[in-house]
């Protein structure tokens, strides 16, 4: 974040230089306590070093797993609420060609979401929507036991092995959860589904 500047010199005309020293001493304070650690929330401030602490063996197995992903699917639903619903979907539109859904020459699967409401309708939509599709699943829970994911993806689940079997569907589900603990992490063990951990100060 060394990088990071704010050009406020055109604001003088209608906020005051008591305002903005206030604020920026203000600013600093708090991200000098981000930094050090020892502000309220400190327990969970894994996601400020989280992009730099990636090996790159975590990378290529990420990759590993997309690129087995695209081999299988047309489409892949994840599975999440809150910011594990709206980080993938801030990444995804970041990234993305705007115009992305209409593209008919596909390299890359649509991503669609499941799990961010508990609106029947969207569920069984998109439910009968995946009947004839070819789709894999990426859930997002650290313990797995949110209500609106939960029921999203226990539904999820459900279809995939009616569609695919229980054994390609341990190709078409990963679970991005805790490392040893809660319900999702049971699940994907006894499974034998590919996991990813969420570490334990990202909350």
């Amino acid at each position: 974040m060394e990088n990071l500047k704010l050009n406020i010199a055109r604001t003088a005309s209608f906020v005051s230089a008591d305002v903005i020293n206030g604020m920026k001493a203000e600013v600093e304070a708090n991200n000098k306590k981000l930094h050090q650690g020892n502000g309220l929330g400190n327990d969970f401030l894994g996601w400020l070093n989280l992009p730099s602490s990636i090996t790159e063996a975590e990378f290529a197995d990420i990759e590993s797993a997309a690129k087995s992903m695209r081999s299988v699917a047309d489409y892949v639903i994840v599975v999440g609420i809150g910011g594990s619903y709206l980080g993938a979907r801030a990444v995804i539109d970041g990234l993305s060609n705007s115009f992305d859904l209409l593209i008919r020459e596909r390299q890359n699967p649509i991503v669609l979401f499941a799990g961010q409401n508990i609106g029947e309708d969207y569920t069984a939509e998109l439910l009968d929507f995946l009947q004839d599709k070819s789709f894999g699943v990426v859930v997002i829970s650290k313990s797995g036991t949110t209500t609106e994911p939960a029921i999203a993806f226990r539904l999820l689940k459900e279809l995939v092995e009616s569609k695919f079997g229980k054994e390609e569907a341990k190709k078409r589900i990963i679970a991005v959860t805790d490392k040893a603990r809660g319900a999702l992490r049971t699940l994907a063990d006894r499974e034998g589904y590919k996991t990813f951990v969420i570490p334990d100060n990202v909350g």
